[in-house]
């Protein structure tokens, strides 16, 4: 029963995690769009991997990290000051391209090459939101339903960690799919849906501004 539990966990707890939208997602809608779901899938699949370090990580080092951030304000600050401005230039920004027939840009001037796998590991590694979120996550699970240390059976940790692997994959690829429909019948989605993610940044920091502003 434990071995289903700890998977289930895995599972449900990477899909939440993974519903909203962040840089990951928006990779992947933007790739299925401009090109196709198979290219997407390269990003997924990578980003997965990627996340799976970030848990580790939560699993190991979860208290220690819980204190440095409560305990440094300027952090919190630093991340704040993060999201409103990509928040700000997914609402504001202009990208020079060549348009397709739905009005998205099949071709960006100046832009850096980079291969689809790289790309999903780095947007999935380097996300401290997410880090943040396996921390919280993992230290709520250690004081309310079951423990999730070193100390534990190998064969759980590794069925947990299974779980977020496919959770992860599952939604990101429900993203490319959902995103696949909505380019037959709509037009210039990415740069709609981009600002339609700015928008939620920006809410998002002015909230965390205004929490530490009066804490």
């Amino acid at each position: 029963m434990n071995v289903l539990i700890y998977f289930l966990l895995g599972l449900i707890t990477a899909i939440i995690g993974a519903l909203p939208l962040g840089t990951t997602n928006v990779a992947v809608i933007n790739t299925t769009i401009k090109e196709n779901i198979q290219n997407a899938l390269k990003i997924v699949y990578t980003a997965a991997l990627a996340e799976l370090i970030l848990v580790s990580i939560a699993i190991l080092f979860n208290v220690q990290i819980e204190n440095f951030i409560s305990t440094n304000v300027w952090l919190q600050y630093t991340i704040a000051f993060i999201l409103l401005t990509v928040g700000i230039v997914l609402v504001l920004g202009r990208k020079e391209c060549v348009k397709d027939e739905n009005e998205e840009c099949i071709i960006i001037k100046k832009r850096h090459n980079i291969s689809k796998r790289m790309l999903g590991f780095i947007l999935g590694l380097i996300n401290p939101t997410v880090l943040i979120y396996w921390i919280l996550v993992i230290s709520f699970l250690n004081k309310k339903m079951l423990y999730l240390n070193t100390d534990i059976d190998l064969l759980l940790l590794i069925l947990f960690l299974n779980g977020v692997f496919f959770g992860k994959v599952v939604t990101l690829y429900g993203y490319g799919k959902f995103s696949h429909i909505l380019k037959t019948k709509m037009k210039n989605i990415t740069t709609r849906i981009n600002r339609i993610i700015g928008a939620l940044l920006i809410c998002v920091s002015i909230f965390q501004f205004t929490k530490l502003f009066y804490n």
